[in-house]
């Protein structure tokens, strides 16, 4: 596969990623315009925040210059707030006053499918090609680098939750990564919220490589639609895994309604379906087809080991029910669930009830809510177990508990990682920001998003390449 340009990294992006000052052409005063909302978000940055509007002698209490002539520096990022008719002039004036990137919210363009809207398009990326300026969009909202508080674009980003296992999210489509950043609501420690929208420049492809090269995240969490390219998104992927920073990828328009639907939504040609598993394998993605599973898969990945330590999973419940139901899942994705050694069968002896059977998954019984310290010899018992790579417990109720802290413990003293099932239908419920903020515990809302996880983690590790001990 040819690659027709080197996905931009780091370096081509530094002036977007980390600006020391942001101008805003169309700020505004009118409560909820995208001129209010994304002077709002500036407040958050650290850096010199520019408004631009004739019409105003200041916004917010900062003042506002008439054009980016009167600016007294040359930012490092422009949003343009404006609609479309007013656009190329203002990108054009900021390629030739060097700015180093811009972010253009404005729709019409070659989602639109007219000769116009692509050829209003193509002159954009004619300036971002001859300048060497870097432009985010066109029909996009923006992104976020949330530990520096830039947030340039104009919906309401999360707040930023520090933690060791950081996740980059990376989306094309700008409404779809916002409802996924909303994870960071629950305890998910996210680093960026990259969109591209209809992409003229800056596409997904970029964003993961400028990741890859930050070491700024512990894992990606990827979506998108479509792509002129994908060797630039293979190549990328490749230096994210030569970084050792594991990608989630969900691709949208699987489909044929979903395809064409994302040639009105973006402009972007989807690629046949078939393509999608042929393309995770190339690139080392483990694929989600599922999007609510996008971030969980993604946390999982930031917290788990970069291989097994074997291929088996254990199974640990204090519910006969929700063991079946482990196991069931387990078999639909073909994960093994392997019986315990003779040794792992005493150690569980020596903590269960005489009527519990000590097999692989172990169901502890109710006795756990008596004696929560069963729960925790088991968990010992088949983390020990030289044939079990990973443990997963089904949580049969939303509640805070000691165990929470010690299965992530667990999973860190073992190598191992530990995935705790909300079985709950309170999906929120007390205990989720407990478990989500451990650095080692990774959480799911579903077994079957689990054990999917699971089993590309096990076929992710079967691809990688065997490095001899001596070398």
């Amino acid at each position: 596969m040819t690659v027709s340009r080197q996905p931009y990294g780091a370096g081509d992006l530094a002036r977007l990623l980390a600006p020391r000052s942001v101008a805003l052409v169309g700020a505004s005063p009118t409560a909820n315009s995208m001129g209010a909302r994304s002077l709002a978000n500036l407040a958050r940055f650290s850096g010199r925040v520019f408004p631009v509007n004739g019409r105003y002698a200041a916004i917010a209490g900062l003042p506002c210059h008439a054009s980016l002539d009167a600016l007294p520096e040359v930012p490092d990022v422009v949003i343009v707030a404006l609609a479309a008719p007013q656009v190329e002039a203002v990108v054009a004036d900021c390629a030739r006053r060097g700015v180093g990137g811009v972010v253009i919210y404005a729709a019409g363009y070659a989602e639109t499918q007219t000769a116009e809207g692509r050829a209003a398009q193509a002159r954009l990326a004619a300036i971002a090609q001859e300048s060497g300026m870097r432009i985010v969009g066109p029909n996009c909202a923006g992104y976020a680098v949330l530990p520096a508080g830039l947030l340039a674009g104009f919906p309401e980003f999360p707040a930023p939750r520090p933690g060791p296992r950081g996740i980059g999210l990376v989306a094309q489509s700008g409404a779809l990564g916002l409802a996924l950043s909303q994870a960071a609501e629950r305890g998910v420690a996210l680093t960026h919220v990259l969109t591209c929208g209809n992409s003229c420049d800056v596409d997904v492809a970029d964003w993961l490589a400028a990741l890859a090269e930050t070491g700024s995240c512990a894992a990606v969490a990827l979506t998108w639609e479509g792509l002129e390219d994908e060797a630039r998104l293979v190549a990328a992927a490749r230096l994210a895994a030569s970084r050792g920073l594991p990608v989630a990828a969900c691709r949208l328009g699987l489909s044929e309604v979903g395809a064409a639907q994302a040639l009105v939504h973006t402009g972007s040609v989807v690629t046949p379906p078939e393509r999608f598993p042929a393309l995770c394998a190339e690139a080392g993605f483990v694929p989600v087809t599922r999007i609510e599973a996008l971030m969980e898969t993604a946390c999982f990945l930031a917290k788990a080991p970069a291989r097994p330590q074997a291929g088996g999973v254990a199974i640990a419940s204090g519910s006969g029910g929700t063991a079946i139901l482990a196991a069931d899942a387990a078999a639909r994705h073909g994960v093994a669930v392997p019986p315990p050694t003779p040794t792992t069968v005493e150690a569980l002896r020596a903590v269960l009830p005489a009527f519990a059977a000590p097999r692989n998954p172990c169901d502890a019984t109710a006795q756990v809510t008596a004696n929560p310290a069963m729960l925790r010899g088991v968990v010992e018992a088949l983390l020990a177990d030289p044939g079990i790579g990973a443990l997963v417990c089904p949580w049969g109720k939303a509640y805070r508990s000691d165990n929470i802290a010690f299965l992530g413990e667990a999973a860190r003293r073992h190598g191992k990682p530990v995935c705790l099932v909300w079985m709950s239908q309170w999906l929120e419920g007390p205990g989720t920001t407990e478990a989500e903020a451990d650095p080692d515990l990774a959480l799911f809302r579903s077994l079957d998003a689990c054990f999917a996880a699971l089993a590309a983690w096990f076929a992710r590790d079967q691809a990688m390449p065997r490095v001899s001990p001596d070398q």
